[in-house]
């Protein structure tokens, strides 16, 4: 028989076939946007940097009082992971999004803070990070500051800011998207930290900007005090420090570093995000058999 096209989803460690009803229209994650999420890129069925990626997972969810207790170990977690990947015979790196929300009950005020959570996993179109050959073109979206809150860091399930920026993104044919704060400074782009380079220092916003603490973005800190390379965490980025940088680029999870070669009128370079690169996929083969 051949195989199945049948795929499937993991909900609160049970397996259901994608499209199948799920949840009522009580449902908080619908209702309020009561929850959170991680993205994940696996290699050969392995979450990749997934301490960092569960940390951040705990610290949301407390910030948002979902009840860390009632949330599996990082164990059962990487178990279900594989169990899915496999499932779904995806053969080459996947993307993996576990989701936590808060179970039903109440209006603004809960009736529990126990969470319940979902993974969902699709495959990538190849095996490692591979930067992209031709430089991303980007702009700005101004029309919808993120303002700073405690929940600013992490990746919950309302994104008005990120969808808006999505939209006008795609009304004026870019790669990509900056998005400012409420202090008028870029701080990050649609599903991404950012960047540059200026002088040999490297710069990005810091958390504090309201930029999302990025599992990636903690990778790249790394990988430049490996190199005695100096960084520089600054509010946001002007307009003019952005046309003045010597690189820029963006990182996430799953795609690691996107190098830029246009943000405007300025042309940038890509030595930096080559060598990431290659740092990122020397670190997958140390740390995946």
């Amino acid at each position: 028989m051949p195989p199945s096209n049948k795929k499937y989803l993991i909900l609160n460690g049970h397996q259901y076939e994608t499209g199948k009803a799920l949840f009522s229209s009580n449902n908080r994650a619908f209702r309020y946007g009561d929850g959170l999420f991680e993205t994940i890129r696996c290699h050969k069925t392995e979450p990749l940097f997934f301490d960092d990626h569960y940390a951040r997972l705990l610290r949301g969810m407390a910030t948002l009082k979902i009840s860390v207790s009632g949330l599996p170990s990082m164990e059962i977690f990487k178990t279900n992971i594989e169990r899915l990947i496999v499932r779904n015979r995806i053969f080459y790196d996947a993307r993996v999004r576990i989701s936590v929300f808060r179970r039903d009950g109440g209006l603004y005020t809960p009736e529990t803070n126990t969470p319940a959570w979902l993974i969902e996993a699709t495959p990538l179109p190849h095996k490692g990070f591979l930067l992209n050959e031709e430089g991303l073109r980007i702009g700005a979206f101004d029309g919808f500051p993120k303002v700073w809150n405690l929940t600013a860091p992490f990746k919950t399930l309302s994104s008005t800011p990120n969808i808006l920026a999505g939209i006008y993104k795609k009304e004026n044919h870019w790669d990509d998207c900056l998005i400012l704060n409420q202090n008028k400074k870029w701080i990050e782009s649609i599903s991404s930290n950012l960047f540059w380079t200026k002088d040999q220092v490297l710069k990005t916003p810091s958390i504090s900007s309201g930029c999302v603490d990025g599992v990636m973005r903690r990778q790249i800190l790394r990988f430049a005090a490996l190199n005695n390379i100096p960084v520089l965490e600054t509010p946001g980025a002007t307009k003019e420090e952005l046309l003045n940088a010597d690189e820029l680029f963006l990182s996430n999870a799953i795609n690691g570093v996107r190098w830029i070669v246009a943000f405007e009128n300025k042309r940038y370079f890509n030595r930096l995000p080559k060598a990431i690169t290659r740092w990122l996929n020397e670190e997958i083969s140390k740390t995946v058999k």
